[in-house]
């Protein structure tokens, strides 16, 4: 995840994006720090897409909501936390979509409750897009179940589907990745979702559809480890 850090207090800009690195992840999540809104408007003139901005409102040349305008008229829907001592400010808040309003000095527990709605948030417009029958099919990562290998084609299950398409695990296995960090390969043949794992049982998952995905020999430990850490970090 890309996270645009706005600040032009060093002190709180640091101490905001430490905070986030350090709850989130560093290898989940990368923070790009700006002195001023121009700063962050030019990067996103040169190309960079956020995932989100965290924003101060209080900024001495481009001030916040004068570059949450901004951003606005270029990406309709990348999420802008805010950042201020100013709770009044809040209802112009709505006039940019403002994903949430956070105090300085960020509180570390509501921080981390705006991650994991961010993430939440960010997971449902993760699309995957398969190749069947010579026609793309664009389906949400969130309602895929599992991925199982078959032969040369693998077949991805979602929630009142499948779909069968010609590829390797392994290359469905890396695009399963690149969208989401919620799945693990429990099996040389099964990829699945932490997030419709319904049961574990001795040598075997059961997903929320009812269907039972076998786990490797050894294997069991790890899906554990996996799930738990899911668990931790999603509050589910």
């Amino acid at each position: 995840m890309r996270i645009a850090v706005v600040d032009d207090e060093s002190v709180f800009r640091e101490q905001t994006a430490s905070a986030i690195t350090l709850l989130y992840g560093r290898e989940d999540a990368s923070c790009f720090l700006y002195s001023d809104g121009s700063e962050l408007l030019k990067s996103i003139a040169s190309g960079f897409e956020p995932d989100a901005v965290f924003l101060d409102i209080e900024m001495k040349d481009v001030d916040g909501m004068s570059c949450a305008k901004a951003i606005r008229k270029i990406n309709r829907d990348v999420p802008i936390i805010f950042l201020t001592s100013h709770t009044e400010m809040a209802m112009e808040g709505y006039e940019v979509d403002a994903f949430r309003f956070l105090a300085k000095p960020v509180d570390p527990d509501k921080l981390r409750s705006t991650l994991q709605d961010l993430e939440k948030r960010l997971k449902e417009d993760e699309k995957i897009v398969l190749r069947e029958e010579g026609e793309d099919i664009i389906l949400p990562i969130k309602d895929l179940i599992y991925a199982e290998a078959s032969n040369n084609s693998v077949r991805f299950v979602f929630k009142g589907a499948s779909h069968e398409t010609r590829m390797r695990f392994a290359e469905a296995i890396k695009t399963i990745d690149s969208l989401s960090r919620d799945f693990l390969k429990v099996h040389r043949s099964y990829m699945i979702s932490l997030a419709h794992v319904r049961k574990v049982n001795s040598g075997e998952v059961v997903m929320d559809n009812g269907d039972i995905v076998p786990i490797a020999r050894g294997k069991a430990k790890e899906v554990k480890d996996g799930l738990f850490e899911f668990i931790r970090r999603t509050g589910r």
